[in-house]
């Protein structure tokens, strides 16, 4: 069975490699934190009964009808009607939709507790959104369909912020399979998309669908089990002869299409499974991050019945997961608009030209059949099922476009079934019966809080196998965590440059926030942090670093909000690499992680290239610096965030560009981008060669003022252009102005 989780684990199999690269005082001599065996904890448990569901309200042109007040809902729960407690309009991965989320829940994002993870910074965001390939499903056609769609989605329907991944069900994605804003990671993830199914081995041109089989086997349909054995004995000529007995015969035909009838129910079963598991770890796995989910699961559809409860049974549970995560699923026949192979005169299923429009064989009762998990899915999740419909890049837009907001609904439940999250649930807004409601059938239920008020004068019990947890463990479960840790809040900025003495070379610059450290509060002379690195790339090769920060207490600089700042360079060979940073606190023990993913190019064939794009600022804009020709250092700003005071200096490497009897003739142009629309344009620049040592390495930096441009995320896009060979290199990265 394959899940989400495959990446994961994969990625934790690599760092665990990385044990023997601790420091040794984190490895050895340090006990953990146990509580003694004398002192005991008061354990509160908090319930604070308010539940939540989250919908969206259309008129009849399908348009999201905004400025509703909560007077306006009616709010029903096992038809009586229920006062709504807590009211919300909220924007789909913006700034503030995890705090509005978490006062719905009745609490609060800065009520962390001590050695507690959260994931994602909440003040930088932009949407999770998941596309899942039942590739398990999926023909070949439909599969190159997809494939091409997912391709022109990152090309050009994603935007600047987005958080996106690619997962099959098959797993076959790997490594790749990963929430992030990097276009050349997700386009990796479609290459790797091959074609799946696993169709039935019975060589025959008497075709069993999965539908069919299902009929045959679990509603003892007669007809159709004697037409296809009537098809087989056609097709293999099982007819006696003149006179002979046909018996033995007709046993054949029918033993052959009973055990290709129990075959294709098995693998039915087993890829029905693994794509539903697959799916709910999914969901499962997004619960570390904060916001509303959307949910793309395309599939060629697959049989869900009643009778079949197994399938039933895990249809429920997928989507009591999407109302626990906050997902919305979109489902998507990918077949799209198909015709009827009963009236297709270019088509026919079974041999010597036996009529394929047999009663016994349906093909629209077939398809809406395989078509009804895709409905469920999408019903009971607040989502919608886009059938009939032959254009990916509309579907991904609509989808988008109607859950770029939405309403946030609480109340206090009445009763145990209300508690449960049992209870049908229904929205309406009073005097508009034109309006149309969409919402979950299951609501969020929070679990009890257990809270701790510990006792000085009484001892604790034994620590818990959680507290028993070594330093070099938690310092490489934060490594391999599926999403970033956020108790010690960490940033990470990684770039490459090919250098004359070491090649190619990964510089890495990391951040840790100075008020997370136990400085002021335990009144420390110092913070000792142990941080671990890994570049890694989806073939498995690793590169790896470690390194023992000393922070002492500086008042200046907590005073300032200063951040602490450390940098790394390793030597990596060409490819795709997902960079890793951990660190962990010696005194408290609390940990943070972050990860970026980096594509390095191939620099051995002497191509014009680029380095990345390294972003610094300044403040103020001193003469000699403003009017310098030469390259300034860029002190690298590792956030990417700039006040709109400030302004952003960017430096970068132009390589091989071609060079006579003259200088190399390279101009630079610069861009500002906002969801995809130029805002800032430089003039042309030519890259300054007097004075450069090696001209095959040639350095330029430039600035942009950020005072006329208004808060919000944009891409810095710079392209160098070599004149003499009219050859170009582009690079892009992103940044936020607060």
């Amino acid at each position: 069975m394959h899940s989400f989780h495959a990446s994961s684990k994969r990625t934790l199999i690599l760092v665990a490699a990385l044990y023997l690269l601790l420091p040794a005082s984190a490895t050895h001599g340090q006990q953990p934190q146990q509580q003694s065996s004398n002192q005991a904890d008061d354990v509160i448990r908090i319930n604070t009964e308010l539940v939540q569901t989250d919908l969206m309200v259309f008129d009849k042109q399908g348009h999201f009808i905004d400025g509703l007040k909560p007077e306006q809902f009616e709010l029903l729960l096992d038809g009586k009607p229920q006062p709504i407690s807590f009211f919300e309009r909220v924007n789909s991965g913006t700034a503030n939709e995890a705090s509005q989320l978490a006062a719905a829940r009745g609490s609060s994002l800065n009520k962390s507790e001590p050695g507690k993870a959260t994931t994602m910074s909440t003040t930088d965001r932009g949407r999770v959104i998941f596309f899942f390939l039942d590739d398990l499903h999926l023909s070949e056609s439909s599969l190159m369909r997809a494939r091409k769609a997912l391709a022109d989605f990152v090309e050009n329907q994603m935007r600047a912020g987005d958080q996106v991944a690619i997962v099959s069900a098959s797993g076959q994605i790997g490594f790749l399979q990963q929430l992030t804003d990097y276009q050349p990671v997700l386009s990796a993830a479609i290459e790797r998309l091959n074609y799946k199914k696993n169709s039935e081995t019975f060589a025959s041109r008497t075709v069993i669908t999965e539908y069919q089989a299902n009929q045959m086997a679990e509603h003892q349909d007669k007809d159709l089990f004697n037409y296809i054995v009537s098809s087989t004995i056609n097709e293999y000529q099982l007819i006696a002869p003149k006179g002979g007995d046909a018996r033995g015969l007709d046993r054949l035909a029918v033993n052959m299409v009973k055990n290709r009838t129990r075959q294709i129910n098995a693998q039915s079963k087993v890829a029905t499974t693994d794509t539903l598991s697959g799916l709910e770890s999914l969901l499962r796995s997004s619960s570390q991050l904060p916001g509303r989910k959307l949910v793309f699961f395309i599939s060629d559809g697959f049989i869900a019945e009643a009778r079949g409860t197994y399938v039933m049974n895990m249809l429920e549970r997928v989507t009591t997961m999407a109302a626990r995560v906050g997902a919305v699923v979109y489902t998507m026949d990918a077949r799209g608009t198909f015709s009827d192979p009963a009236v297709d005169a270019g088509r026919n299923d079974f041999p010597d030209g036996m009529a394929s429009g047999t009663p016994a064989r349906n093909p629209s009762t077939e398809a809406s059949a395989m078509r009804e998990p895709l409905r469920i899915l999408a019903d009971e999740t607040g989502g919608r099922a886009i059938l009939n419909s032959n254009s990916f890049a509309d579907a991904f837009q609509q989808a988008i476009n109607e859950t770029s907001a939405y309403y946030l609904l609480a109340w206090h439940p009445d009763s145990d079934e209300q508690r449960s999250g049992k209870a049908r649930i229904k929205v309406g807004i009073k005097d508009h019966s034109d309006l149309r409601v969409r919402l979950r059938r299951s609501y969020y239920v929070p679990p009890p809080v257990v809270a701790t008020a510990r006792n000085e004068n009484e001892k604790s019990a034994p620590a818990s196998s959680t507290l028993q947890q070594t330093p070099e463990t938690g310092l490489l479960m934060a490594l391999g965590s599926l999403y970033p840790q956020r108790t010690i809040p960490t940033m990470l900025s990684v770039g490459y440059v090919n250098t004359p003495d070491q090649g190619l070379a990964l510089k890495a610059s990391m951040q840790i926030e100075r008020s997370a450290l136990d400085l002021a509060e335990s009144g420390a002379k110092k913070s000792e942090l142990d941080v671990l690195g890994a570049a890694i790339d989806d073939r498995g090769v690793i590169v790896t670093f470690k390194q023992l920060l000393t922070i002492t207490p500086d008042a200046s600089a907590q005073s300032q909000q200063q951040p602490v700042i450390w940098n790394q360079q390793l030597k990596i060979p060409p490819g795709l690499y997902q960079v890793r940073v951990a660190v962990r606190e010696r005194a408290s023990g609390r940990t943070g992680s972050a990860q970026q993913w980096l594509e390095v190019p191939d620099f051995s064939g002497g191509r014009f290239q680029m380095s990345s794009l390294f972003l610094g600022k300044r403040k103020t804009t001193p003469t000699d610096e403003k009017f310098a020709i030469a390259p300034r250092p860029v002190s690298v700003a590792v956030d990417h965030h700039f006040a709109r005071t400030s302004v952003l200096r960017f430096q970068t490497y132009v390589y091989n560009a071609a060079r006579g009897a003259t200088a190399p003739d390279v101009w630079i142009e610069t861009q500002v981008l906002r969801d995809g629309r130029q805002v800032v344009a430089m003039p042309a620049s030519k890259v300054p060669t007097e004075g450069s040592a090696d001209l095959s390495r040639l350095p330029y930096w430039a600035e942009v003022g950020l005072a006329q441009l208004p808060t919000g995320r944009y891409v810095l896009q710079v392209t160098a252009t070599d004149r003499a060979t009219k050859s170009s290199a582009s690079q892009r990265v992103s940044f936020v102005i607060e």
